[in-house]
């Protein structure tokens, strides 16, 4: 039985407005916009004291352009940029917004804007100071993200933990196997954003099926929808697509699970033909520049400020267990070059030999060895590695090149040795300080679990990622979980 005719009569503009408005669209949407309309005038009053540190200085105090003071210049163009994100659609309320605040779109159309910005002064030959522009922006970007960043960790991480804001979402498969495995990694991941309301099997699309599918739709108030893979094969399968629409459903379908592969798809665009093309996981040669430029000036500054800390756990070291301070073990690296791993010293002298003595949480033989109350490890190690103090050291193997501040977990060799050619994905980039490990179990997670985590970074990095990851890091260390 084929799918019913879906069309829907459309209601009048203002009527659907009010259907799909709701208080939570509204607060969230105002955690968007107030901050940076802030974070923009913050960013024109900063480039305003860089052209004009001392006003005084100006004659008859009037900083005057073209007949028009830089004041009001300013203005325009925080108005002008505001109105840009907005006409642009960046405050148009999606599941996104809950997660990552459309940063990568912020910065696009930021760019662009003010690309625009100073062609039209070239063209115009304005003799308005360029760097204002440049200082503008840049400021701006870095208002736009502490904002965002502390109004998600401080306001609506919470909110979304406590399940106050989500999306209701409707997962849809072929078997129950699968919307078990899909749904419970969805409430392993709750900060997504994701409340599953209801997990529906589909052998079939067609108008019982469908029946059954609007009475869930009204009842659990569903805005979400997950295809799982396996679902485009049923002939209904764009008309649905299409009934979802009509019923103002966002739809999301998986039909891949390429993130195990260590390969991200991509839209490639054919003659008539949509084709999904495997795209390697690597950085592009400007974003590693960035990457290694943020890695040096972060070390180097980290290092300066907690000097004293790396003192006194020298010191701490020194005095509870004597020499050496510091431990070096062999690691494998980028395209699985060997380096050596520094950290403070957190175990007695000589602690591997006595490895065999001691009991590994993960199965027997298992490459991590890890144990909740290893008796190697002394009263400051455990201290040091709590709160992850003992791993400072490795900022130096950040400047040495061997590693990088955020990228996967340091493998070992003998984890290497195992590894398959999906595994083997990880080794395309230095491993990392920290990572998504870092911040999702840390020592709980197994083998399979971390290195998943990994693929994943590789697979979707981006700058933005990379800082949140640190800011999360803080959270993680000071918890404590998962250190041992």
């Amino acid at each position: 039985m084929i799918l019913r005719d879906t069309r829907i009569v459309k209601k009048p503009v203002i009527e659907r407005l009010k259907e799909r408005s709701n208080p939570q669209q509204v607060v969230i949407l105002a955690l968007m916009l107030i901050p940076d309309a802030l974070a923009i005038a913050l960013s024109a009053f900063t480039a305003y004291n860089f052209r004009f540190p001392d006003v005084n200085v100006l004659q008859d105090g009037v900083p005057a352009i073209a007949q028009f003071e830089y004041k009001k210049i300013l203005a325009v163009v925080v108005v002008t940029w505001i109105l840009t994100l907005v006409a642009t659609g960046t405050y148009k309320f999606n599941h996104a917004t809950l997660v990552v605040f459309n940063l990568r779109m912020i910065i696009k159309r930021s760019f662009t804007f003010f690309f625009i910005l100073g062609f039209l002064s070239f063209i115009l030959k304005a003799s308005f100071s360029r760097s204002v522009f440049l200082v503008m922006l840049g400021s701006g970007l870095i208002y736009l993200f502490l904002a965002r960043f502390s109004i998600y960790g401080l306001v609506l991480r919470p909110l979304i933990l406590r399940k106050k804001v989500s999306s209701n979402l409707m997962i849809i498969g072929r078997n129950k196997s699968d919307l078990v495995e899909h749904s419970d990694w969805l409430i392993h991941n709750r900060t997504l954003g994701f409340t599953i309301a209801s997990r529906y099997v589909c052998p079939e699309i067609n108008s019982l099926w469908l029946e059954e599918f609007d009475r869930l739709v009204r009842y659990k108030k569903i805005t979400e929808v997950l295809l799982l893979p396996g679902m485009e094969s049923d002939p209904n399968f764009s008309k649905f697509i299409h009934y979802c629409e009509d019923l103002n459903l966002h739809v999301n379908w998986i039909p891949l699970d390429s993130g195990n592969l260590g390969y991200w798809l991509i839209p490639s665009s054919q003659e008539g033909i949509p084709f999904l093309t495997f795209e390697k996981s690597e950085i592009s040669l400007p974003w590693r520049v960035v990457k290694r430029g943020f890695d040096l000036l972060f070390s180097i500054t980290l290092m300066v400020l907690l000097s004293p800390v790396f003192i006194a756990i020298a010191i701490a070291v020194l005095i509870s267990s004597g020499w050496p301070i510091f431990y070096s073990q062999k690691r494998v690296g980028l395209n699985g070059k060997p380096f050596k791993f520094y950290k403070f010293r957190s175990m007695i002298r000589d602690a591997d030999k006595f490895v065999n003595e001691v009991e590994n949480i993960h199965e027997k033989d298992h490459v991590l060895f890890k144990n909740r109350r290893d008796p190697r490890v002394t009263s400051v190690g455990r201290i040091l590695r709590k709160y992850s103090l003992d791993e400072l050291p490795q900022f130096l193997n950040v400047i040495n090149n061997s590693m990088s501040v955020v990228g996967p977990r340091p493998a070992l060799p003998s984890e290497v040795n195992v590894y398959n050619s999906i595994y083997e994905r990880r080794l395309i980039a230095k491993p990392g300080i920290t990572g998504p490990w870092q911040i999702s179990g840390r020592s709980d997670l197994d083998l399979r679990t971390s290195v998943s985590l990994d693929l994943n970074y590789l697979i979707n990095w981006s700058f933005t990622r990379d800082l949140w990851i640190i800011v999360s890091t803080i959270g993680a260390v000071l918890k404590g979980k998962g250190a041992y």
